[in-house]
């Protein structure tokens, strides 16, 4: 016999449903483990430059941000840190842990 969690009544093995209330017999799926991940996010932008790129071409722009994309890129990846996207002249970047162990901005 199969007992409603909800209701109490009694219902036979091959059931699905409840015949009192209509509740599902289905055993509960099993709670799902919840983990705690600290981790270091980066943001960082140029400053002034926002203005100084509204006096240029894009061409200029582009010319101007794509050494410092690589350079901060291969700064980021060789300390562990992965770059999640460039906005603009913004870079969003995250470090790494180390099994465990949060890491701090200076470790990053």
């Amino acid at each position: 016999m199969l007992v409603c969690a909800q209701c109490g009544r009694e219902n036979a093995d091959d059931s699905r449903f409840c015949s009192g209330c209509g509740s599902s017999l289905a055993a509960p799926a099993p709670a799902q483990r919840e983990e705690r991940k600290v981790v270091t996010i980066l943001f960082a932008d140029l400053v002034g430059f926002t203005s100084q790129a509204e006096q240029l071409d894009p061409e200029d722009v582009r010319a101007t941000l794509s050494p410092y994309y690589a350079q901060l890129r291969e700064e980021l990846e060789r300390h562990g840190g992965t770059v999640e996207k460039f906005i603009g002249d913004a870079v969003m970047a995250r470090g790494r842990s180390r099994a465990g162990r949060p890491r701090g901005v200076r470790d990053s």
